[in-house]
């Protein structure tokens, strides 16, 4: 239930007894990534006045019972806070969000410094929310955890080849370069391998690949496995993909749909990509200055948004959660390099139309 003005001034009054000024600008900080005056209430105000407002603000994004439960952690012997929450924001009692997606938060490749390594931090206003216009940030979270569930780690022979992501209930888009000198009967597709908090790692499920794995595949360009990929550049066909059966579905999972127009993505946009780099837990790498643009023929597109090995076949998003490139090369300058390059999804989707496997994409 949404906190009212009575709840808030009754745990304002609770709080001020518990935390200072000081206390709250360190808690904001580290907890969404942003500073309490800069981002969330005016200055010079007294502290129960600075609690009310800051209060009103989390209720108003969808917040309060995250940062109240960072709160309740940090004072865990305070019955009075404890009692507080219980009537008048009891989720703020259970454990706050644990681990999941790391983040890499970066402007044109280069990354930022001072800010929450946790992709559930929710926070990160001065990053995310200039870009979300049509988005409240309790949603872009929202959509980020669903995405969370939808990306896999590709194994083959239980070591990590790269990144996959369903695009059907019992299909998995990667690169083609990923599986093409694969035995893929020994590969899989690992889910849920995530980073927690205490720094272990959540091993997650894997899922098998079909007895008949692969539905559809295009090559890259053969320019790409030299130091000059764009002479020549790749032709409409050289999409460097492979559609991959599972063994069973896991539509409870959700999945992505694959947009059917060109991406609209003038230079500098801000670009996300959820991988698994150089085969490590999920992260998610942000950079809000990121694209560069699209070759002549349009079959790619270059951004700054940093990438490792095993990246290869990662989601690339806008900062609105719209799926737009497969991810699939670097520059092979490796001592200074320049971009990375994707692949419109949609001219993978239209391929994959074209090959007759409409089915794997509608569930």
């Amino acid at each position: 239930m949404p906190l009212d003005a009575r709840q808030i001034e009754s745990l304002s009054a609770v709080l001020s007894r518990l935390f200072t000024h000081s206390d709250l600008e360190r808690l904001m900080l580290t907890a969404t990534g942003d500073g309490l005056y800069e981002a969330w209430v005016p200055a010079g105000m007294t502290l129960r006045r600075t609690l009310f407002e800051l209060l009103q603000e989390l209720e108003r994004q969808g917040l309060a019972a995250r940062v109240l439960a960072e709160m309740r952690e940090r004072r865990p012997l305070s019955a009075d806070l404890r009692a507080a929450l219980a009537t008048a924001c009891p989720e703020a009692l259970e454990a706050p969000p644990q681990g999941g997606i790391g983040l890499a938060p970066q402007v044109a490749g280069v990354p930022v410094r001072g800010l929450p390594d946790d992709a559930f931090a929710p926070g990160l206003q001065k990053n995310v929310r200039p870009h979300l216009a049509k988005l409240d940030l309790a949603i872009w979270i929202d959509r980020l955890a669903a995405i969370r569930r939808q990306v896999c780690r590709i194994e083959i022979g239980r070591r990590a080849a790269g990144t996959g992501f369903l695009i059907g209930p019992a299909a998995v888009l990667t690169n083609w370069h990923v599986v093409a000198k694969a035995a893929l009967a020994e590969a899989q597709c690992r889910f849920d391998y995530v980073m927690r908090a205490d720094g272990t790692r959540e091993a997650g499920s894997a899922v098998a690949l079909a007895a008949d794995p692969l539905a559809c595949h295009a090559p890259p360009a053969p320019a790409e496995m030299t130091e000059h990929p764009e002479d020549p550049p790749p032709a409409a066909g050289e999409l460097d993909f492979a559609l991959l059966r599972l063994a069973e579905p896991v539509g409870e999972r959700g999945w992505l749909r694959l947009p059917d127009a060109p991406p609209d993505l003038p230079p500098g946009s801000p670009l996300l990509i959820v991988q698994h780099p150089d085969g490590a837990p999920m992260k998610l790498a942000m950079d809000t200055q990121s694209v560069i643009g699209a070759n002549a023929n349009g079959t790619r597109v270059r951004y700054r948004t940093n990438t490792e090995n095993g990246s290869s076949g990662s989601p690339v998003f806008t900062m609105d959660w719209d799926p737009v490139l497969l991810h699939h090369y670097g520059d092979p300058a490796w001592g200074a390099p320049r971009f990375n390059q994707g692949v419109p999804l949609d001219r993978i989707r239209a391929a994959i139309l074209a090959a007759g496997h409409a089915p794997l994409l509608e569930g």
